[in-house]
């Protein structure tokens, strides 16, 4: 089983390069981007869309991050209520269990 996994990885890393290295030579033509009046120099339209996605693979994670973060601090909170309530229905279980005067 392990050995299948490995090779299943060896042949998907395979045509990932293979895809990428099609990619890159299907897109030689030269473009330009302008972005608020900066422009960059010619470049093969392979290298900007290779820039755009190695940003997206980076930001992407980061986002990830601060949102599973603001989800553990929704979950350390509601934990902490549910203590607080567990302990108030305790509180209020014991004074009904006293006998009325």
């Amino acid at each position: 089983m392990r050995h299948l996994k490995r090779i299943l990885l060896g042949l998907i890393l395979l045509l990932v390069a293979a895809a990428t290295l099609v990619f890159v030579l299907e897109n030689r033509q030269v473009a330009t981007l302008v972005l608020f009046g900066w422009t960059t120099p010619q470049l093969p339209m392979a290298v900007f869309v290779s820039a755009a996605l190695l940003v997206g693979l980076l930001v992407s994670p980061l986002l990830g991050m601060l949102f599973y973060g603001r989800l553990r601090m929704q979950l350390v909170s509601r934990q902490r209520q549910l203590v607080a309530c567990q302990k108030e229905l305790a509180r209020l279980a014991g004074q009904s269990a006293e006998p009325a005067p």
